[in-house]
């Protein structure tokens, strides 16, 4: 009697190890599935506004502002018998267990209930504190923060934040606009200053610069409320004499350190000689081992002896719309019944021949996005106005490079409240 209970036991014991286990792994499932989830959605919602401006529509953005995760789990362990009495017959006897077939038989039984899932609300992005910073130029900071941070090569950052480069004299005149537009007959020149810039060590520095926060005022008035002045003036503001005025005047200036582009001065001087102003070099200078062989064949193509003046550079970068933009107009060229394939210069492939073109060295394409074809594994598909586009998994350009950089352009567009607090469209 003692081994049958000290077995029902064991296995009673068995059954509930058995309902934490099942417990366990249920939750990791639904966390996994969660964590695809949202991969997939943050994909689509990339792909689809590519897709839309590939068709000159407005572009339309969905985040998830909160996700709420249930579940349940129930179990229970019972041990049913069959108890024989000692005389049936008999009310007394009925209650009184057979002493050699007392317990006839039993039988351990159990039972298990797991029940969970996820709540989350999707919330529209079409709203002005969300859109402002989306159609604004974008700030050099933000490409500070992607370019320190290496999401993806340089070349492929600016390709898409870039708007146009100027080359401009010292009397302020545009001699040169390259456009950043693969809808252009001579983008292949824009293409060859991208690369050189970043041959040149294109990056962004940060600088103390001086914002005047006051009108200019004379000495008179700076005696009057010296003393007034030295004990309420914030944090960064000082009073500075202003030049070249007579009678000297001063003013108050806010010292705020600013983000601006620039060149490294050893490779830019390599690429370009003297042709640069001052004005485009980083004040701190990083040592590298110089440009490559093949930037110096692409800057032969530059006649900088032949400028009699130094000139400065003038870079426009444009807003995450117009990135949004221009990989639309990626995709549109891609797809068309003449496809073309917008590719950034690969280094390896230049060279010095005679019959070599610029056509010759973009053999690296930027963006990949197949429409109405069946290609495997896709990174993420979606439907737009009856076609199917999809990102195919095994693309060898920088097509997943060009997703990491959109998705953090994105990212830090949604500053405070551009996510509403309250749901419009609750999943269950």
């Amino acid at each position: 009697m003692n081994i049958a209970k000290l077995s029902l036991l064991v296995m009673a014991s068995a059954l509930v190890s058995g309902c934490g286990y099942t417990s366990s792994a249920s939750f990791r499932d639904m966390s996994a599935a969660y964590r695809e989830v949202v991969e997939s959605y943050s994909n689509d919602n990339i792909l689809i506004n590519v897709v839309r401006a590939s068709k000159r529509m407005p572009v339309s953005f969905l985040d998830i502002p909160s996700i709420v995760g249930s579940g349940n789990v129930s179990s229970g362990v019972g041990i049913g018998a069959n108890v024989s009495s000692r005389a049936p017959g008999s009310i007394p006897g009925f209650f009184s267990a057979d002493p050699v077939n007392g317990l006839s038989s039993y039988a351990p039984n159990a039972s298990l209930s797991v029940s969970g899932g996820f709540t989350f609300t999707q919330s529209s992005l079409d709203n002005a504190m969300f859109m402002k910073p989306f159609l604004s130029e974008i700030q050099p900071d933000i490409v500070r923060y992607l370019s320190n941070n290496q999401v993806a090569p340089n070349s492929v950052l600016f390709t898409l934040v870039v708007d146009s480069i100027e080359v401009i004299s010292s009397s302020k005149d545009v001699l040169y606009k390259f456009s950043n537009d693969p809808r252009l007959p001579d983008y292949d020149k824009f293409q060859v200053a991208m690369y050189l810039m970043v041959a040149a060590g294109l990056t962004t520095e940060q600088v103390p610069t001086k914002l005047p926060v006051s009108p200019p005022f004379g000495v008179d008035v700076l005696k009057q409320n010296l003393g007034q002045l030295t004990g309420v003036l914030p944090a960064g503001v000082i009073v500075e004499a202003v030049p070249k005025t007579s009678p000297q005047q001063y003013q108050l200036v806010r010292i705020a350190p600013v983000v601006r582009l620039c060149l490294n001065r050893s490779d830019s001087e390599t690429i370009f000689k003297k042709m640069l102003d001052e004005s485009i070099y980083c004040a701190q200078q990083v040592k590298t081992r110089g440009p490559t062989k093949e930037a110096l064949e692409l800057a032969k193509l530059i006649d900088a002896d032949s400028l009699k003046e130094k000139v400065s550079i003038a870079i426009t970068l444009r807003s995450t719309r117009n990135v949004f933009d221009f990989l639309g107009t990626v995709v549109s060229m891609q797809n068309a019944e003449n496809p073309i394939f917008v590719s950034l210069i690969d280094p390896s492939q230049v060279e010095s021949s005679p019959g070599k073109t610029i056509a010759d060295l973009k053999s690296t394409p930027l963006f990949i996005v197949n429409k109405n074809k069946s290609t495997g594994r896709a990174i993420t598909t979606v439907k737009y106005d009856g076609d199917t586009y999809s990102i195919p998994a095994d693309t060898k350009g920088y097509t997943n490079d060009v997703i990491v950089l959109l998705s953090q352009l994105l990212t830090l567009n949604k500053i405070a409240g551009s996510i509403p607090p309250s749901p419009s469209v609750l999943v269950r």
